[in-house]
């Protein structure tokens, strides 16, 4: 392009860079073409003691704005992981609160890198150094945020997803969640979700409470629902100590999709041929498990970055994930409520495809037949069903 471009065409140009290009590509793409007009790029200035100065004077509204949280929420966050977060490098300059607020600034929103590091008065590289700071902290204590319930904990999840819709013995509701990332630069096909685009196939047990119990987030989106059942931590944790996981016969709810095991129950298929017992029972089902839908709504909301997450190494992928899963359940349970409205997707439809497949794992797989149950996993459904009907027809 000629070096008698007007500022406008310039415009233009850097413009349409923005849309194709992230952080470092983007830049070194806009400075290319900025070059061949024959301009120079202006120096980006970066915002003067926003940390210091700015953030200290927000109103509560302001920060809960800006950081999707309270400040009762950070200020918490402070305290408990202040000194863990200070240990990963203590002769670091920047404080421990900095750190926090650039990695809830980058999750809560969709902003570049470069734009965070001049937001914040740092180099990219230190911003993201930040990150995986405060991501590394999150994920080794996990187990702290994330937990899985045992003994009174049970007993209090059986009886709050029973107030939802009378359904008995459940705990947890699960189901995926595609996180959709930018094409990783090695084996992508195997990333490329049934939707058309690449993604990390989230998994997520969750309480009545909204929290997850369990978070799973090592597969590619290629690799459906009932796939990564099978292979996630929990299940196999699961197969050796079943009894600390699911004692007196409790139970997770699933769509459609996951094979029907004695811990997970999914609903009837519908072929249209289905009982009053059993569509009462789907009925019932769907009421009670919709409540995952809402939290990955939730969290997607909360944290926007995991609406598209752009990176160099898709293996930061999960420990971005946990992390925000983790930053989540803090949240919730200091009841930092979110009112901004949310984005509810059902997926169910989509399983009209593997549900082939799902029939084969019904016959197929050991775990429904576990030699440690007294009886059948369908034998347990229908039971139940019997049950919810005669509750039905009594009301």
């Amino acid at each position: 392009m000629a070096a008698g471009n007007t500022e406008e065409e310039l415009m233009l140009i850097t413009t349409a860079v923005d849309i194709i290009f992230d952080d470092e590509e983007e830049q070194e793409a806009e400075e290319l073409l900025l070059l061949a007009a024959g301009k120079k790029r202006a120096p980006i200035p970066k915002t003067e003691n926003y940390f210091e100065l700015i953030i200290p004077r927000f109103e509560p509204s302001d920060f809960r704005s800006h950081f999707r949280m309270s400040k009762t929420t950070f200020t918490f966050l402070s305290e408990i992981l202040g000194e863990d977060i200070k240990s990963v490098s203590p002769y670091s300059k920047i404080p421990v609160t900095k750190k926090l607020l650039i990695t809830i600034w980058t999750f809560g929103n969709q902003e570049v890198f470069r734009s965070v590091a001049d937001r914040f008065g740092v180099a990219q590289s230190t911003a993201w150094e930040c990150v995986m700071e405060v991501s590394n902290v999150f994920s080794v204590r996990a187990r702290e945020f994330i937990v899985w319930p045992t003994g009174q904990a049970i007993t209090i999840n059986q009886r709050e997803f029973l107030e939802i819709a009378h359904f008995p013995g459940v705990i947890g509701v699960v189901d995926g969640c595609n996180i959709e990332i930018s094409a990783p630069h090695e084996h992508s096909d195997s990333y490329m979700n049934r939707k058309g685009y690449y993604s990390i196939n989230m998994q997520g047990i969750c309480d009545a409470r909204m929290r997850f119990i369990d978070v799973y987030a090592a597969c590619p989106g290629s690799v459906n629902d009932a796939r990564v059942w099978s292979l996630s931590t929990i299940n196999e944790e699961s197969i050796r100590d079943y009894e600390h996981y699911f004692p007196d016969q409790t139970h997770i709810l699933g769509d459609k999709i996951y094979t029907l095991q004695f811990n997970l129950l999914p609903p009837y298929k519908n072929y249209g041929n289905l009982t009053p017992t059993e569509s009462n029972f789907n009925r019932v089902h769907a009421l009670t498990r919709q409540i995952i839908e809402r939290v990955f709504a939730l969290l997607k909301a909360r944290f926007r970055r995991l609406k598209y997450l752009y990176l160099q190494n898709v293996e930061y992928a999960s420990l971005i994930i946990l992390t925000c899963c983790c930053l989540h359940n803090i949240c919730i349970s200091l009841h930092d409520e979110f009112d901004e409205e949310l984005n509810i997707q059902n997926d169910d439809g989509d399983d009209a495809a593997n549900d082939n497949h799902a029939e084969v794992n019904d016959a197929r797989n050991p775990q429904i037949e576990n030699q440690n149950f007294q009886f059948p996993a369908i034998m347990k459904r229908n039971i139940i069903a019997e049950q919810l009907y005669a509750n039905r027809q009594m009301q």
